[in-house]
């Protein structure tokens, strides 16, 4: 289930990151015909202006959009980082409520680490793989 949640965590933060570079498009749309249209009817220099716009806006927004695909990695590496610990927790508290000891968690080769663990982290990957299915990647 934490599989799940986390894959469709993910697929929002990386939606939120399309929907701010598909805003920093609209933008530089937007400027060109704005600022690039009152500039063309100049004569003999209207044109290069216009260039000397679009070249500008493209630059810009390559560069904003760069810096929103950082910020979209970084935040889902925290995200899957956080899922990650949060599952290896969630199983280390219930072994432990369960009986095993610090020591035979630890163990390896041992029941919890070769078995357990693996075990959890498949079906983590699968929830995830799943969510990722469901919402049609």
């Amino acid at each position: 289930m934490l599989g799940h949640l986390d894959g469709v965590r993910g697929d929002v933060i990386y939606d939120l990151g399309q929907a701010e570079k598909d805003a920093n498009n609209w933008n530089r749309m937007v400027n060109y015909h704005i600022y690039g249209g009152l500039l063309t009817p100049i004569p003999i220099v209207g044109d290069g202006v216009q260039r000397a716009v679009d070249w500008g806006l493209n630059a810009y927004v390559s560069d904003e959009n760069a810096k929103v695909d950082a910020e979209t990695r970084n935040n889902m590496i925290k995200h899957y980082d956080y899922g990650q610990k949060q599952m290896y927790g969630m199983l280390r508290g219930m072994a432990t409520h369960r009986g095993l000891t610090e020591k035979e968690l630890d163990a390896s080769p041992g029941e919890y680490e070769d078995h357990l663990q693996a075990i959890a982290e498949q079906w983590y990957q699968s929830g995830m793989g799943d969510a990722d299915k469901w919402m049609g990647q």
